[in-house]
Formats: structure tokens, sequence, C-alpha cells
């Protein structure tokens, strides 16, 4: 039962907007029956089951706290970078694997950009004009002043069960295992 739940794919949809310093955007991330919602601009999340809202959550901002320096530096031995070389190749796998099992549905983005040389925003222009096109990119650059807005509308889907061989590869594999048992024994 619970490998039949697995199989259905997980929807992530992310909106997003910036202009003149103010970022707008939302993220949803929704799952059979159930929803996760979270706003940027209010900063709030809601959490829904079959469309209805279960629980809403609106973010208000804490003041600074401010700690004694003295009383909260505590010493801690830091593992040797020895440790965690070996883990480097099996890490950037495990990373391209969790990527390629995300199925993009809608990819928009729409940028205007420039830079304070007008001659720098060109050779950016260039650069991103040979980008390959294989999702609806726009860029169009101003080379007026330095501005950067943008517009991005996208949806993704992976399955959850897609997750469990990369996740078992890295996790299998020998050099992560001896680096695993190195960090705990230091």
């Amino acid at each position: 039962m619970i490998i039949v739940v697995l199989l259905f794919p997980v929807t992530i949809r992310a909106r997003s907007s910036g202009s003149e310093g103010i970022i707008d955007g939302s993220i949803s991330i929704s799952w059979l029956i159930l929803a996760i919602q979270y706003e940027l601009k209010d900063k709030q999340t809601d959490i829904l089951i079959l469309g209805r809202t279960l629980i809403h959550r609106q973010y208000k901002e804490k003041p600074p706290e401010t700690k004694d320096i003295k009383k909260s530096v505590k010493s801690r031995s830091i593992p040797q970078v020895k440790n965690f070389t070996p883990l480097i190749g099996p890490l950037m796998r495990l990373i391209r694997d969790l990527l390629s099992i995300f199925k993009f549905r809608h990819f928009e983005l729409d940028t205007v950009y420039g830079l304070e040389d007008p001659a720098y925003t060109g050779m950016l222009t260039g650069y991103l004009h040979a980008l390959p096109g294989q999702y609806n990119i726009s860029f169009r650059p101003d080379f007026t002043q330095p501005v950067l807005d943008w517009d991005l509308d996208l949806a993704t889907a992976f399955t959850p069960i897609a997750v469990v061989p990369p996740i078992t590869r890295f996790a299998t594999n020998p050099r992560v295992l001896r680096s695993g048992w190195r960090i705990i024994r230091s």
C-alpha cells in the first residue's frame, strides 16, 4: 500500500517576480490530497487538504536577539577536512541523480537586465543568447540603466519512490561509509 502511494507524483509550482528591489513570489507543493502553499510577500503558510485550508499561519518579524558573546561561544572540535574529501564525488553524483528525477512541465522566465556599462550589458546579452533554448526564456537587455527585473513561472513533478535508488546508492557507497565511520570516531 505504501509503495502504491509513493508512485503518485509530487507537483511543485513556483512563481516569482522581482522589480525595483521588491521580490514577490509563492511556492506550492501538492501530493495526492495534501497541498502546502507559501506566500513570500505576506509571509504566510497554508496547509490544505482536499482544497480546504486546514492550517493558516502568518509569520511576524521578531526583533533580533542580543546574546552575550562570552556565554554563547562553546569549544568544539572541528572534524578534519580529510574526512570529508572522499564524499565530494558521491555527493555530486547524488545531487545529479536527484536533479534528474525532476520533470519540468512548465518553465517560463522573462528577464530585463542592465549593467552600469552598456558594453558589459552587451557582452552578457551575447552569453545569454548562446545558452541552449529548450525552455521558454526571454532575455531583454536594458542599455540605459542598471536593472534586474524578472517574472518566473515553473511547474515540476517527481515521483517519491524515484528518490530511493539515488539515496540508497549514496548511503551504500564504500567511500561514504568509510568517511562516515571516520567522522563518528573523531
